[in-house]
């Protein structure tokens, strides 16, 4: 019976042991179930988050795309509303500058701040009322003052010959025309560059306008001012005849900018020193009232003491008359080839002259012809000039300060 109860007791043992042992495995066999199914949901886990971050990326990058596009589009809409707002302001500026001086000869307008620039445009010239009937394509004129003004606001691919003074080599625009077709008052020349507008100044031959009428060419004869307003109202003209309005803006605001500086400076002083612009040739020449050379001597803020004795425009005066006005300052508006330097020794040299005061200072100057007597703003540049000579040191210091005028105005080679 003991024997009996040890061997159950020992079966029983058996038994557990091995239930002990199939718990172990079915516990380990679970751990590596459940460290499996945790491998799993972690795999499962990254590659989702993997997902979710390639969808954020892909959200990210299409909101970008969004983004670059609206960006895109707003940088477009600016840039049309810059477009927009350029083409409102040279419109603006033509109206402006029109209301602010006046401009004559433009017909049929009949609200400043709303010109129409369609065609045909009918205007009133020296030589009564043009109509052109479009944009002229092939322009030319036969005065240095009209292919330097053009020149300065132009489209210079539109002007197709000038005149051989417009060549010149100290001129102001040679660099420009010297390779141009050249033309002359012979109407052959002219016809020969097949035109379809022609620009003539007040001294152009009446017989040679008519003739290029007779022939179909639409010729526009205008005045050329001497004063600062009078060369702003020419360049407005003229950009309306030939359909170029929007390119003004540059060459006024320059020559405004000027004006103002030169203006300010001259308020610095209250004496105007007497100035006299004369020539010789078969006679003694002075500029007085209304000529070029009095306009750049009354702009420089000197006195015109031909003006103040009663010379009108170009004029002959006597040797007693230049001896009487005795300027503080002579200036010789006369090329050397054309006796300028020949009248600069004399007056030094003859003795009926010594008295004057100019002569006793040695305030007697040969200037530039390009800028003292063309028909132009580079007028401007003959005030300057002029400046420097009888302000001096103090004008130096102000000279820095001013704006240049380019041959062209609108060529990106100037700019």
């Amino acid at each position: 019976m003991h024997k009996f109860l040890l061997t159950l007791i020992l079966v029983f043992s058996l038994i557990a042991c091995d239930i002990d042992d199939e718990i172990q495995i079915v516990e380990n066999e679970n751990a590596v179930d459940d460290s499996s199914m945790v491998n799993i949901i972690e795999e499962e886990e990254h590659e989702h988050d993997e997902e979710k971050d390639h969808e954020h990326d892909e959200e990210k990058d299409h909101e970008h795309e969004d983004e670059k596009d609206h960006d895109h589009e707003e940088d477009h809409e600016h840039e049309e509303e810059k477009d927009h707002e350029h083409e409102e302001e040279h419109e603006l500026s033509f109206s402006h500058y029109v209301e602010e001086f006046g401009t004559q000869g433009l017909l049929n307008i009949e609200k400043l701040d709303d010109i129409d620039l369609s065609w045909p445009r009918e205007v009133e010239a020296m030589n009564g009322k043009i109509i052109i009937e479009e944009e002229p394509k092939r322009i030319l004129t036969i005065s240095v003052g009209h292919d330097e003004m053009l020149f300065g606001f132009a489209d210079i691919d539109t002007i197709v010959a000038v005149s051989s003074f417009s060549q010149s080599e100290t001129g102001n625009i040679y660099d420009l025309t010297k390779d141009l077709p050249t033309i002359s008052s012979e109407i052959e020349t002219i016809i020969a560059q097949d035109p379809d507008l022609v620009f003539a100044d007040p001294y152009a031959n009446p017989s040679l306008i008519q003739s290029l009428k007779d022939v179909g060419i639409t010729v526009v004869q205008t005045q050329l001012n001497n004063d600062y307003i009078g060369r702003i109202n020419d360049i407005l003209f003229t950009s309306y005849v030939i359909g170029q309005t929007e390119n003004v803006s540059k060459l006024i605001s320059v020559i405004e900018e000027k004006i103002s500086i030169i203006d300010e400076f001259k308020s610095r002083f209250d004496k105007k020193p007497s100035v006299l612009s004369v020539t010789y040739y078969d006679a003694y020449w002075a500029a007085g009232v209304g000529s070029t050379e009095g306009s750049i001597i009354e702009l420089a803020g000197g006195l015109n003491i031909a003006s103040e004795n009663g010379v009108e425009s170009n004029n002959m005066i006597t040797k007693e008359s230049l001896i009487d006005m005795n300027p503080e300052y002579i200036v010789i508006p006369q090329s050397i080839a054309w006796g300028g330097q020949d009248f600069y020794d004399t007056l030094f040299s003859d003795e009926s002259f010594q008295s004057i005061e100019a002569i006793i200072n040695n305030n007697v100057y040969l200037v530039d012809t390009s800028y003292f007597t063309t028909l132009s703003h580079w007028n401007i540049v003959g005030a300057e000039k002029l400046m420097g000579i009888i302000w001096g040191d103090e004008w130096n210091k102000v000279v820095g300060d001013l704006p240049e005028f380019y041959s062209c105005m609108n060529c990106d080679i100037y700019n």
